[in-house]
């Protein structure tokens, strides 16, 4: 018997071609689709102009930058009402308040506490301490203050003897409110 090798090439081509057209044919695509809608809301906690009439504070969204707090060396200042924060929605809000910055003359520094109080009652709610004995102080966590309420800030600043006109800090604190 002769081997016929054209017989066998073309055998071969087929098979291999017959094998690529298979393997193409036999995946198979499934796709899924996701469609949203994504709306602004408004947010339910705001920041507010206090009435302290030595400081300012500036407010743009989420955003408030306070001006004109100044200690003296070796006193405590104390700035009522430079802030506040209020819930403009309709059901208590959760938030934390964190420090995330107190840069500068720190070595001069000898503490600052933000004291949150109830506007309706003047009652003390919180203390949260920016700066005490060298080191940023530990945030509150789980706070909640409830519908259309506000809540005052009061600064406690505490420079030392040595500090100077050309000392400061820079403070920078963090609310993260939960959904």
């Amino acid at each position: 018997m002769k081997t016929n090798y054209k017989k066998i090439l073309k055998m071969s081509i087929l098979l291999i071609s017959s094998l690529l057209i298979a393997t193409a044919s036999a995946s198979v695509y499934t796709q899924m689709f996701l469609s949203a809608r994504v709306n602004v809301a408004g947010a339910s906690l705001q920041w507010e102009q206090g009435s302290n009439v030595n400081t300012t504070a500036s407010i743009v969204g989420s955003t408030c930058t306070i001006e004109g707090l100044e200690g003296y060396a070796g006193l405590t200042a104390i700035f009522n009402d430079v802030a506040r924060i209020k819930n403009v929605g309709s059901k208590t809000v959760t938030f934390n308040i964190t420090v995330t910055q107190c840069s500068g003359s720190t070595n001069k520094l000898t503490s600052i506490y933000v004291k949150i109080y109830n506007y309706s009652d003047n009652s003390l709610l919180y203390t949260l301490t920016v700066w005490e004995n060298g080191d940023m102080g530990d945030p509150l966590t789980n706070l909640q203050i409830n519908a259309n309420v506000n809540w005052t800030l009061t600064w406690e600043i505490t420079w030392g003897n040595d500090a100077t006109t050309s000392d400061y800090v820079d403070v920078a604190l963090r609310l993260d409110v939960k959904s």
